[in-house]
């Protein structure tokens, strides 16, 4: 199954010299000691390691994409007009979903195993477990949507793709700047791929309520041995602070004392709380 999407120009992907991370036991028997016939999957690519995020595409300016440029459904298009960042439940310490965590500047690792491959990110602790193909493991029941979804994968040559759905609703699911929210039906494809040192990601994000066509970027990620900065141990108190600064009784939003303005942040805490002070005389 091919996630590029049609139309975009996509970054040339190299050859990999990936190593097996199994291998095919031999047959006690003697009798077919020489034959060698062919038992299991064939060798998987190698991707273990420790990535930091590189460079983005199309463009790598407007990573991961343009928010005016999405093509939303009617509904999409109202809840993004209606948003307002103070109700985003990253303010309590929720984690960052697909597809913007993909190109959050934060540094990840991948852990292959036999039955499953698991990717371990910086970025809020998160954890997210891939169930390989072949291998039995729990399906989530219908109360089981959660903020990373289910996820299932298999090797398609030196490719890993991974396919996740049940999402639980996510005011952030699609775009956590801007605020495009993500619905229960959203579905994420990856397709990872290594070149020596650079991981390659193409990502397809699809959600037939919120979008009327799906989004398709690529990332590129950088290998290094540098361990993880862990944990993240995302703090309360910490992480609703900002919203001392936003009333939406008074009509006041983020926006208004620096939010995602580039340049009222660099004006620092001092200068955001002057002028919360001044919108309450």
């Amino acid at each position: 199954m091919s996630i590029r999407h049609p139309g975009r120009q996509r970054a040339r992907l190299g050859s990999v010299a990936g190593a097996a991370v199994s291998v095919v036991g031999a047959l006690a028997s003697p009798v077919f000691a020489q034959e060698q016939l062919p038992v299991g999957p064939p060798p998987a690519p190698d991707l273990t390691g420790r990535y930091a995020p590189l460079t983005c595409g199309p463009n790598g300016a407007t990573c991961p994409f343009i928010v005016d440029d999405l093509k939303l459904t009617n509904v999409g298009r109202k809840m993004w007009e209606a948003y307002e960042e103070i109700i985003g439940p990253k303010f309590d310490c929720a984690q960052a979903t697909p597809p913007s965590l993909f190109a959050d500047p934060f540094r990840w690792a991948i852990h292959q195993l036999t039955d499953r491959v698991v990717f371990e990110y910086e970025k809020d602790d998160i954890i997210r477990t891939v169930w390989l193909e072949g291998w039995p493991h729990d399906e989530p029941g219908a109360y089981d949507a959660s903020w990373q979804g289910h996820s299932h994968g298999y090797y398609d040559g030196e490719e890993l793709v991974v396919v996740t759905t049940r999402y639980q609703y996510d005011p952030h699911g699609i775009e956590d700047f801007g605020g495009i929210p993500s619905s229960t039906q959203k579905r994420v494809t990856e397709r990872y791929r290594r070149d020596g040192d650079r991981l390659h990601l193409q990502a397809l994000t699809e959600d037939p309520l919120i979008l009327e066509e799906p989004i398709y970027f690529e990332f590129e990620y950088l290998a290094g041995p540098d361990p993880l900065i862990l944990p993240y141990d995302c703090q309360l108190d910490q992480a609703r602070f900002p919203t001392q600064y936003a009333d939406p009784r008074r009509g006041t939003s983020l926006a208004d004392f620096g939010g995602r303005d580039p340049d009222l942040v660099p004006l620092g805490v001092s200068e955001l709380e002057r002028r919360a002070r001044q919108a309450e005389e």
